[in-house]
């Protein structure tokens, strides 16, 4: 009889063995590596977020004519919304006309669609081509069209004369601004810069 109850008690600290064992191996080792994960997760997120921005970006283009664009910026990420767009910070653009001229551009950000090459500047716009600069807040530049419209706080100088508008229509190609104000009542201020020649 102590024989008996010998074996019955061996099995019962056999199973309140098996069972303890199997919760240490298995639920205690699965909450370590649910844990691990987390943080690997965490960390993932930490590492693709500074993966996102993207420093010193340059992009290049040509169109079929010759005209080259080129267009630099300190930082930059991808749009999340739509890959295609680019956002710069601190931005510097050249385009090289295929008569040799230059436009020189620069700008606090950008917004440049990789897919057309368009790009819209923003904050204190700096545009310089010829003997003409313009400075605005905002321009929205078609490099196929070879056109740009300035908008918000337009000023114009000229070696000729010196003025301030809404907006202003650039076409490179053939040089022709077009001047508007966004209430056609008001007059556009232009101030000529001629010197006074005298006898």
């Amino acid at each position: 009889m102590d024989k008996k109850l010998y074996i019955q008690i061996s099995i019962v600290f056999g199973i309140i063995f098996i069972i303890a064992a199997v919760y240490i191996s298995y639920f205690k080792n699965s909450n370590i590596k649910k844990d691990y994960s987390e943080v690997n997760k965490e960390e993932q997120e930490f590492v693709k977020g500074n993966d996102d921005l993207i420093t010193k970006m340059s992009y290049f283009s040509e169109d079929n004519k010759g005209n080259r664009y080129e267009i630099n910026s300190e930082s930059g990420v991808i749009n999340p919304d739509n890959s295609n767009l680019i956002l710069m910070d601190e931005v510097t653009a050249v385009i090289y006309l295929l008569n040799g001229e230059k436009i020189l551009i620069s700008s606090n950000k950008a917004t440049y669609n990789d897919d057309n090459n368009d790009t819209t500047f923003s904050g204190s716009v700096d545009i310089v081509y010829s003997d003409h600069k313009i400075n605005s807040e905002n321009m929205d530049l078609s490099f196929k069209n070879q056109t740009a419209i300035l908008y918000d706080k337009v000023n114009y100088i000229s070696s000729l004369s010196k003025l301030s508008a809404d907006k202003i229509f650039v076409n490179f190609l053939n040089k022709n601004t077009k001047i508007e104000m966004n209430d056609e009542k008001t007059n556009i201020l232009v101030q000529s810069r001629l010197k006074n020649v005298s006898n």
